[in-house]
């Protein structure tokens, strides 16, 4: 792989980054809506944004004659993931869901660590367990384990997995770099499907304000249509772990937006749950050895050693 056409593919996956950094504010706006009712519209919107390229571009053909288990690991990866993120946020604050669900990058580079010619070090088991340090920060407050807000519970556990679920489909694209990454449109295309369905079924339709179909199709169309397709280009032939360490970019980004549109009070164990975590991921995915630490040592140490001789 020529390091000019990684270098582009990094680009594109972390302009999907910065996409998803306005998710959260986006999501926050529409998570009062029947989760599936809700899903349906934002599938739908990212199927449409895929459609309309594969049509302009003639490439319809490229996304016929795949595997069934190709289809539904990708199913589960894409639609699993967003149902998880969304619907945890009706049950806990999207702050919290935002940054538990964060944990993805963790497993993504612990797993990559394991496929054939990735390189896996204990550094990346630190880093995911100083990630997981922060969400304990998050979830236990100053009062320890006896403190822990179970209320949250399920939003939570469904945050969690869904950063496992991502994580995993994140490995999955990289391990099959040739699939178009047009087909993460098609996967939503098949997950508003069955979300409709299952909002027949299910649910009791509520008609959406004209804020809340503009939020929730502007979330489908750039958080899922666009950004899911810049970030299948990246991992599949750009740098995963450069890609992984700054996730934590987007994710304070998010947090910032978040706390400046009042959709979040901006407390200590917030700031220092997000700072943790980002430590963490950072740490996982950094290349150590091309970190001058004994130079930023000295750097450091020298003017205090200065200051007594003086």
């Amino acid at each position: 792989m020529r390091k000019s056409s990684s270098a582009k593919h990094t680009y594109l996956g972390i302009g999907a980054l910065f996409i998803w950094a306005v998710e959260p504010l986006l999501v926050s706006e529409i998570k009062t809506l029947p989760i599936f009712e809700l899903l349906t519209i934002v599938f739908m919107s990212s199927f449409s944004v895929t459609a309309i390229k594969l049509t302009i571009s003639r490439k319809w053909s490229t996304v016929k004659n795949h595997y069934p288990w190709i289809w539904i690991a990708g199913l589960v990866g894409v639609c699993g993931g967003d149902f998880a993120y969304i619907y945890g946020a009706q049950f806990a604050p999207i702050a919290h869901v935002d940054l538990i669900d964060y944990l993805w990058p963790c497993v993504a580079v612990v797993c990559t660590g394991f496929l054939p010619n990735e390189r896996f070090s204990w550094q990346k088991i630190i880093g995911s367990s100083i990630a997981l340090f922060g969400i304990y920060i998050l979830v236990a407050g100053d009062g320890g384990l006896d403190n822990i807000s179970y209320e949250f519970a399920v939003g939570y556990l469904l945050a969690f997995g869904g950063a496992i679920v991502w994580g995993c489909y994140s490995v999955f694209s990289r391990y099959y770099a040739s699939l178009p990454i047009e087909m993460v449109g098609l996967y939503c295309g098949i997950g508003a499907m069955i979300s409709l369905v299952l909002h027949l079924s299910m649910e009791t339709f509520v008609m959406p304000s004209s804020h809340e179909w503009m939020m929730a199709i502007i979330t489908g169309a750039t958080g899922g249509g666009i950004a899911y397709q810049l970030w299948d280009a990246g991992v599949k032939r750009g740098d995963i772990y450069l890609l992984s360490s700054l996730t934590y970019v987007g994710r304070l980004i998010g947090m910032i937006l978040l706390v400046c549109f009042g959709k979040e009070a901006l407390t200590q164990n917030l700031v220092l749950a997000c700072l943790t975590t980002s430590l963490g991921i950072l740490f996982s995915n950094i290349n150590l050895s091309s970190v001058k630490l004994k130079g930023l040592l000295k750097k450091l140490v020298a003017p205090i050693f200065l200051a007594k001789a003086q």
